[in-house]
């Protein structure tokens, strides 16, 4: 298993966000892509993740440049999460994982579990607008303990966590490149992870609006 990107740019609205940037890891490593605010991380990652169409001969999965054609069955390998935590507001948390069970068929228990695990176990009950923006965070990646997919691309996934949710995510973060899967992600963190093996520790180029 195996990701590559090579010589990837980017521009909106005729302003480059990201130049040349190239990278490739495999199973068990992960991406890290740091950089300041509006340095175009959040459009790298959408990119990579398929939801922004990337250049002929820049995106590669297993060895295959993913294309319009082979777009889905790519996207049927990884785990997206961004900072729109896709979740529906005035609905309960017990629907958001009826939604997900019916869309993923997945047992409802184990999504319970994950709930558990993340410390939200005790709110299935609560409408999710209820919650603070930190549960919410945590009901979103309570998917990285059940949607099994090898490729995990996550946009910030520390942000609006507390230290307790900090330590869950390492923990998840750790025994999946531990199972050999692949991680890429956003992050503002400078605390090193003993699997984190390649590090974007800046953008090519800046662009002057956020990304």
């Amino acid at each position: 298993m195996s990701i590559e990107g090579k010589n990837i740019s980017c521009s909106r609205g005729g302003i480059v966000l990201v130049s040349d940037f190239s990278f490739s890891i495999k199973k068990g490593e992960q991406l890290a892509i740091k950089g300041a605010n509006g340095s175009g991380k959040s459009t790298l990652i959408r990119l990579i993740a398929g939801l922004i169409p990337s250049p002929a001969d820049t995106l590669f999965w297993e060895g295959e440049m993913v294309s319009k054609s082979n777009l889905s069955l790519y996207q049927q390998n990884l785990l997206y999460v961004g900072h729109k935590l896709c979740l529906y507001p005035q609905a309960r948390v017990l629907d958001q994982l009826r939604l997900w069970q019916n869309l993923h068929k997945i047992p409802l228990k184990d999504m319970e579990q994950a709930l558990n695990i993340w410390g939200v176990g005790a709110l299935k009950d609560k409408q999710i607008s209820h919650l603070s923006h930190g549960q919410q965070k945590r009901l979103s990646l309570s998917r990285c303990h059940w949607l099994k997919r090898r490729l995990w691309i996550l946009d910030e996934p520390e942000s609006g966590l507390d230290q307790e949710g900090h330590a869950i995510l390492t923990e998840a973060l750790s025994a999946h490149l531990g199972n050999g899967g692949c991680i890429v992600r956003a992050t503002h963190d400078n605390r090193e992870m003993a699997n984190t093996v390649v590090v974007a520790s800046s953008l090519p180029s800046f662009g002057a609006r956020g990304a």
